[in-house]
């Protein structure tokens, strides 16, 4: 009990129970708050069809033979992906959707989530974020299906530069088995080759649908 009441006391020197002393509360205002602060939804205007996007930023056909024809609708809760729009890194924390408005019921679509320059991405190679294979036509094509390679977080890594984020959406010929032994592997390596990836498994080549963003996580005060 006199333990406590020493503790108690010592606490309530320093304010409230629960408060950091001032000159810590002063450090937090100047180096964190104006770091992390999300003040409105984040939206930018499409000016780019996706082929052309993906030509100009780079990835196809350095990584992509051929560009996606169509643009996936995504985004997070506190900003819009509009091909190639930069992304505050904070802002990609919080859960994301992909949709593709003119999908079919009556096909099943695989679904590859990309880090254009991630560890190990050198082109043709690509740091693999996520694989959903068998997934239905929906308002978020994240959830949906089964998911063959799980998802690791899309934020980069500090002081790794500007990183393109993407998602790719292809049609499916038939089911494919999420148990493959293939997929274990690609779990363990985050590497991929998108053009050999649609013939070993035998998917259409010709990406149905993509989007992507940019961010980059770098240190408060330094632009």
């Amino acid at each position: 009990m006199r333990l406590l009441v020493i503790l108690f006391v010592a606490l309530g020197s320093y304010g409230v129970l629960g408060d950091y002393p001032l000159g810590f509360k002063r450090v937090l205002i100047k180096d964190v708050s104006a770091c992390t602060c999300i003040s409105s939804y984040q939206k930018a205007a499409l000016k780019l069809s996706a082929p052309l996007a993906f030509k100009k930023f780079g990835i196809s056909p350095q990584y992509m033979p051929i560009p996606p024809k169509d643009k996936l609708k995504g985004g997070f809760v506190t900003a819009s992906v509009e091909l190639g729009n930069y992304i505050d890194p904070l802002r990609t924390i919080d859960p994301a959707f992909i949709s593709y408005p003119k999908g079919k019921e009556s096909v099943n679509y695989t679904l590859i989530l990309i880090d254009f320059d991630g560890h190990q991405a050198n082109a043709p190679n690509a740091r693999l974020l996520a694989i959903n294979v068998n997934v239905p036509n929906s308002k978020n094509l994240i959830i949906g299906g089964d998911i063959a390679v799980p998802l690791i977080s899309p934020v980069p890594s500090l002081g790794t530069g500007i990183h393109r984020i993407g998602g790719i959406l292809y049609e499916q010929k038939a089911h494919i088995d999420p148990e493959q032994i293939e997929f274990l592997k690609l779990a363990k390596s985050r590497v991929i080759q998108l053009g050999q990836f649609t013939y070993t498994y035998n998917i259409k080549p010709e990406p149905l649908a993509g989007t992507f963003y940019t961010t980059e996580v770098k240190s408060c005060g330094k632009h």
